[in-house]
């Protein structure tokens, strides 16, 4: 930490001394301004417009210019930098896993366009990196329960992603990028209008060899690199016209390494691949009466995976123990909603709909282990959510959600959000939120060496108070105070005999701290502090820090040329009880990105990641005897050319 902070120190001893560039030079290079950032609506919160520091819930958005300009590759990557996030990896295939407020991935609610990401067998994917960052437009995330919105697994926070779509590319653009791990990557965007209809096309192909830690020793005692290739493909295309909007998507990874399979061993020779498409057909359009807006999705998801050999160890008769787990899975589901606004001060929201999941097509040798079953899971909800204007200064938000599942039974989740507008520059919110974790599929049905599933599971449920100040100090600095405090029941588990059971209550309190300072025209700085205090439950999540910190500087020192400073800090990770291996210690990590623009069509960035080569570990299984190494320093430049 000191050493982060003795360099930022010394960067910006001359920020004032360099030429200042024109306006809109800074535009084309810098983040959103302080002003911008207040002017920007969400709708993550309520799923109408409103700005963000009224929004009721605590809410983070991400930019298109802020993912640009950090030098961000793909969505995990920038999610670091929201306050409460840690985004971890599992041993096997290095998957992301995001943990939000201390809780496991599996409470945080991933959504792209309002799609949740997540899968019946593997939350939200197998094999699943991330987001090019080349699709995203933008990125509104709530920290806090969401369950009386969007229903199961949003009950420590929702990320939904909004892609680059039809009427949204203003300019096509192409871009190839190359660094480190030999990865390359190539991507184009293109937005066009064709006998009325808006058309959008966005497109990325990579490839890398990927972090290969070396790892000594694995759980059989050898010693070696894993292999975490893959090669990656995201095609997005979108029509619109008038309130309609279709949505079609292809993500694939091909020869994807497992690196370690789930026993903690050494897997040089895993292929494994998954694949999958999506359809959404959207009507939104608010004011189909004098008194009514009407929204409505209709969409349809199929997914494909295949886990080569990353779940079994090699033996000498089955060197390869191949085809463990391959299967398909189609998904789909109908939302419709109607907003009445035929009530003095009340903004009232009516909506259902049915989600369905199935897995299909199991391809399996029974010889090897247990078949997937298949199994299906539907579930039918209804919401209903008031915005009330009590008066100029006062909003209360109060809502209410029932989902029926065909494998579990219902859970109700309601909210309450009070925002209050003190004054001009501060704004208070007081929240109560309940939500719920649907028990997953492996729970339920699925039976493997390590554990026997339950069908008569209840899903895990929290309670979540929350407190937030959103402070604008003077027109050049903005600051915002989040405590909140959670308690989660039901907690799903492991019994002696290995079987998924309801268990006890875990619960957390913290605090966020937030501050953006425009230091001048060419210099931004932004940075938060997270705090989390748990119980000593044998579930909290110990794979995310208590504390971290995050520091990021904006400076466009000279007329096309933006440097961008970003660091991490993250906290102590103790081990569980019982565990031999020493604990985690905290680490920094320091990214740096320069990026000059040519002209209004070419465009050059070069990015360190990592830069002062931190020795950094991420919690894994016992079975590997010393953690799982994160990547070192990494480097790489990208060439963009718009049109």
């Amino acid at each position: 930490m000191n050493k982060i902070i003795a360099m930022l120190s010394l960067f910006l001893l001359p920020l004032h001394a360099a030429s200042a560039p024109s306006d809109s030079e800074i535009d084309q290079l810098m983040p959103l301004s302080l002003d911008e950032l207040l002017a920007v609506n969400v709708s993550i919160s309520t799923h109408s417009k409103q700005q963000m520091s009224k929004a009721p819930s605590v809410v983070s958005v991400i930019t298109a210019e802020d993912i640009k300009a950090t030098g961000t590759t793909n969505l995990m990557e920038i999610l670091q930098s929201v306050p409460g996030v840690y985004v971890k990896h599992n041993l096997f295939a290095f998957r992301p896993l995001i943990t939000m407020r201390g809780a496991p991935g599996t409470h945080t609610l991933l959504m792209v366009n309002g799609a949740p990401m997540r899968d019946l067998v593997w939350s939200n994917g197998m094999f699943w990196k991330g987001l090019p960052a080349s699709a995203i437009e933008r990125i509104e995330i709530i920290r806090g329960p969401g369950s009386a919105l969007f229903g199961a697994d949003a009950s420590a926070g929702v990320i939904n992603v909004i892609t680059k779509t039809a009427g949204t590319i203003q300019h096509s653009e192409a871009g190839l990028r190359a660094g480190s791990d030999d990865t390359q990557a190539g991507w184009v965007r293109h937005g066009a209008s064709w006998n009325g209809f808006d058309i959008g096309l966005t497109a990325e192909v990579s490839t890398t060899d990927g972090h290969q830690p070396r790892i000594s020793p694995d759980a059989n005692g050898d010693t070696g690199r894993a292999n975490y290739e893959w090669d990656n493909q995201d095609i997005r295309f979108s029509m619109a016209k008038g309130s309609w909007r279709l949505l079609a998507d292809f993500m694939r990874h091909d020869d994807l390494g497992a690196g370690l399979n789930g026993a903690g061993r050494l897997d040089p020779l895993n292929d494994s691949d998954d694949s999958q498409y999506s359809l959404a057909l959207a009507y939104d359009n608010p004011v189909y009466t004098r008194d009514w807006g009407l929204n409505a999705v209709v969409r349809y998801r199929d997914l494909d995976y295949s886990s080569g050999n990353g779940f079994l160890a090699p033996t000498l008769l089955d060197p390869n123990a191949r085809e463990y787990l391959d299967a398909s899975e189609r998904q789909g589901g109908i939302d419709v909603s109607g907003l009445y606004t035929g009530i003095s001060r009340h903004a009232l929201r009516i909506g259902g709909g049915v989600t369905w999941n199935e897995i299909y097509d199991v391809r399996h040798d029974p010889a090897k282990a247990n078949p997937i079953p298949e199994q299906s899971r539907r579930d039918l909800f209804l919401y209903l959510q008031n915005v009330w204007h009590i008066s100029a200064d006062w909003e209360l938000t109060a809502g209410l959600r029932h989902d029926d599942f065909s494998d579990f039974g219902g859970a109700t989740t309601p909210r309450l959000a009070l925002v209050w507008q003190g004054t001009d520059r501060l704004t208070t919110k007081l929240m109560y939120g309940e939500a719920f974790r649907a028990p997953s599929y492996q729970e339920l049905y699925y039976k493997t060496a390590a554990n026997t599933p339950n069908p008569d599971l209840d899903p895990e449920r929290s309670k979540t108070w929350e407190l937030a100040f959103d402070y604008l100090a003077s027109r050049d600095l903005r600051l915002a105070l989040n405590l909140y405090r959670f308690k989660r029941t039901d907690m799903i588990g492991a019994d002696a005999a290995k079987q998924f059971q309801n268990f006890d209550s875990f619960t957390a309190r913290g605090a966020e701290l937030e501050a953006y300072w425009q230091a001048s025209p060419t210099v931004r700085l932004a940075g938060n502090l997270s705090y989390r205090d748990d119980d000593d439950s044998a579930y909290r999540d110990l794979n995310a820090p208590e504390k971290s910190a995050y520091l990021r500087l904006d400076w466009a020192f000279q007329a096309r040329w933006n440097w961008n400073l970003q660091a991490g800090w993250y906290g102590e990770r103790p081990l569980p009880a019982g565990d031999p291996r020493r604990e985690l210690g905290a680490y920094s990590l320091v990214d740096s990105t320069l990026r000059y623009r040519r002209d209004k069509q070419w465009e050059f960035a070069a990015s360190l990641r990592n830069l002062l080569d931190e020795d950094a570990w991420d919690y894994s299984s016992k079975n590997l005897p010393n953690n799982l190494p994160l990547p070192g320093r990494t480097f790489y430049a990208e060439l963009r050319f718009t049109f």
